[in-house]
């Protein structure tokens, strides 16, 4: 492109952003993820009109505001001039926008380090404010990575592979590793939501293949349904996230029940492997990906695997 520009924006799901540069110097200006919301909030004052129009005009890549603007309201901004060859890292939810001085080509690429997860969770939960469509599953991608540093964790512990990949992911592991920490705020806001819902709501075990035959998305605000949802008996093809299982329908409590890929426990056991449980990685370590489940039986510390039932009516 020749002397063109990029308007205002984060990236999807506040990811990290990778991009080269070839050929004449790019001017690139940014905001640190900390003052995003001071840089949303100088963008509506002096486009109020848009704004008025187009509420969520932020998620559209079509606004522009000089530098001079952000400024004014008193919004920290960077400026860097990007030559051929050189690469720009813009970090989760920085504001970044610029234009080419002459001719040039660029491409980007978005990363998700482990140090992103806590930042891509924040980014789901304000899609769900804003009522806005993910573009991937983060529930999905934080539990994958999970099950990785897991088995990571049990071929170090049993097999004594002390390979670069069962390294790597034990450095993230630990009571105060990055997943750790990711993977048991996860489960303890699922908790908490469950936790105040009606007792009448029944559990069920979820289908393992329910992402591909529902969408797995809220009806209401679009979250991510991978690991929870909630259903009622009149609607067995609309779903909602815990937050909106009240305002399902009008249907009598007990009609509603809630559906679960893990239990709590299960996941409670699961952030106990990430921090070293060894009986935990025991379990965790297990092929998680059937219908098999194992519990330990704490009278005899001895674990016995079960196989639950597909039958749809046992809660």
């Amino acid at each position: 492109m020749c002397f063109s520009s990029f308007c205002w924006h984060v990236e999807d799901h506040h990811l990290y952003s990778l991009f080269p540069n070839w050929g004449d110097p790019k001017v690139c200006y940014g905001v640190s993820g900390s003052h995003a919301p001071a840089s949303e909030r100088a963008m509506r004052k002096h486009l109020p009109n848009l704004f008025e129009e187009q509420p969520h005009l932020l998620n559209e890549l079509v606004t522009q505001l000089s530098p001079s603007g952000l400024k004014s309201e008193g919004v920290p901004l960077h400026r860097a001039v990007q030559h051929s060859g050189e690469f720009v890292l813009t970090f989760p939810r920085a504001y970044h926008s610029g234009f080419n001085c002459g001719f040039n080509c660029a491409e980007a690429v978005n990363v998700a380090p482990v140090d992103w997860l806590e930042h891509g969770q924040n980014a789901v939960e304000l899609y769900s404010k804003q009522c806005r469509k993910t573009s991937t599953s983060h529930d999905k991608l934080l539990l994958g990575s999970a099950r990785e540093a897991v088995q990571a964790l049990w071929e170090l512990s049993v097999l004594g592979k002390k390979t670069t990949r069962n390294m790597s992911w034990q450095s993230v592991c630990g009571k105060d590793g990055m997943l750790t920490r990711a993977v048991k705020t996860r489960v303890r806001m699922e908790e908490e939501r469950l936790d105040r819902l009606p007792i009448c709501l029944k559990p069920q075990k979820m289908e393992r293949d329910f992402d591909l035959n529902n969408g797995g998305e809220c009806f209401s605000c679009f979250y991510d349904l991978h690991l929870l949802a909630a259903r009622c008996k009149c609607s067995p093809d609309r779903f909602s996230c815990l937050k909106h299982a009240k305002l399902f329908c009008s249907c009598d409590i007990n009609h509603r029940y809630v559906l679960q890929l893990h239990t709590i426990n299960e996941l409670n056991m699961l952030v106990e492997a990430l921090e070293g449980r060894s009986e935990a990685i025991i379990w965790a370590s297990e092929d998680t990906t059937d219908m098999h489940t194992t519990r330990l039986d704490h009278e005899s510390g001895m674990f016995h695997k079960r196989i639950k039932s597909c039958d749809s009516r046992e809660t």
